[in-house]
């Protein structure tokens, strides 16, 4: 009994009603949100993206080794980009007419590096933001964040091969 007056003597009626207020409005906005905004076709995931932001389906944004393969014959613009450091590269080979640019240096390279400077360390053109970039590395982990890094650079078809060189080996021989 004598704790609930102390209680009471610490803290004050009007830090009760304040607090009935707080939880009522959070309680309005998650109702809000829960039967209002979830519930919205544009909205995917409100995980890991922005409230009113659409995200791409994930078959247009993941690649499979077949349509790989084709990009890779084709030779029709589309960039295929290793994002493994180069003794991987050196030790369990690449994808035909691809470049490779580690992970760390693919905000740099898109972003920082002239034209010019891009043809002469990959002998080709450097990409336009409506360029089909395909992300590879050994797995499909680091080239999901490549390909993340050049959504946000303003790259807006930025791909992920998520079988990446594991599956191309096993797939190639």
């Amino acid at each position: 009994m004598s704790l609930r007056v102390i209680v009471r003597v610490i803290v004050p009626p009007s830090f009760r009603v304040v607090k009935s207020v707080a939880t009522s409005t959070q309680k309005f906005f998650r109702s809000y949100v829960t039967n209002n905004v979830a519930t919205s076709s544009h909205i995917t995931s409100m995980q890991g993206s922005r409230l009113f932001s659409q995200q791409a389906p994930a078959e247009e944004i993941t690649v499979d080794y077949d349509y790989v393969k084709r990009k890779a014959a084709a030779n029709d613009g589309a960039i295929i980009i290793d994002v493994r450091e180069p003794e991987e590269v050196k030790e369990h080979g690449k994808i035909p007419n691809s470049i490779n640019i580690p992970l760390a240096n693919v905000s740099p390279v898109l972003s920082n590096v002239s034209e010019k400077e891009f043809k002469q360390m990959y002998q080709i053109s450097k990409p336009k933001e409506d360029t089909e970039l395909i992300f590879y590395c050994m797995i499909g982990k680091r080239s999901g964040k490549a390909q993340q890094t050049a959504i946000s650079l303003g790259y807006k078809n930025a791909k992920n091969y998520l079988g990446s060189w594991t599956d191309w080996a096993s797939r190639s021989q």
